[in-house]
């Protein structure tokens, strides 16, 4: 009989359903039980009585947190950050995993808010600092002329033609190289 409990699950290789291959225990992300991130979930508030429903959607558990005259139902999930979990709250009765996840990075793309709804409307439009023209190398041609032209040619030519050469050493190496010259110097005089 496999024991119920692990200090460190090692998952199966069913990546559909994972589960700790020494206690059979199902598993999150992470190599995480939902007990394990149960735990999570009263460190960081260990008042407020949480208790897990057993109902999983992916990677997503719903946690049933008890207040004083209510519950509240979110779910839950592992995560990298400080809390070690991240919490969604969803109004469908049975959402999806996906539905869970789409909920939640829209709530993750939505969280700053702008100045108008926190209240804090002595910020500054954040494209002010962006609205003067940029120069641009374009506008060089809009007036041109030979020496912009022959500046421009230069410009781009004197590197590439180094480059050209360097490679073209490289292959011919040092004979080649000085056969070349002979050849030329002797061409043009």
């Amino acid at each position: 009989m496999k024991s119920t409990r692990c200090a460190t699950h090692r998952p199966n290789a069913d990546f559909w359903h994972p589960a700790c291959v020494r206690c059979g225990v199902r598993l999150l992300d992470q190599n995480l039980s939902p007990a394990q991130l149960l735990e999570r979930l009263r460190t960081v508030d260990p008042e407020t009585p949480v208790v897990l429903t057993g109902r999983q959607r992916g990677t997503w558990v719903e946690v049933v947190e008890e207040g004083d005259f209510a519950a509240y139902a979110y779910w839950v999930r592992p995560a990298s950050n400080t809390a070690g979990f991240e919490a969604i709250e969803h109004p469908s009765d049975n959402p999806t995993g996906e539905e869970l996840s789409r909920a939640f990075f829209v709530e993750m793309l939505s969280a700053p808010g702008d100045a108008r709804s926190t209240g804090v409307t002595d910020l500054p439009e954040i494209g002010t600092a962006w609205s003067r023209p940029k120069p641009s190398r374009w506008e060089r041609f809009k007036r041109w002329s030979r020496a912009n032209a022959e500046r421009e040619f230069v410009t781009i030519a004197a590197p590439m033609t180094c480059i050209w050469l360097v490679a073209l050493g490289w292959v011919l190496g040092w004979d080649g190289m000085s056969a070349l010259a002979g050849l030329l110097v002797g061409w043009l005089f």
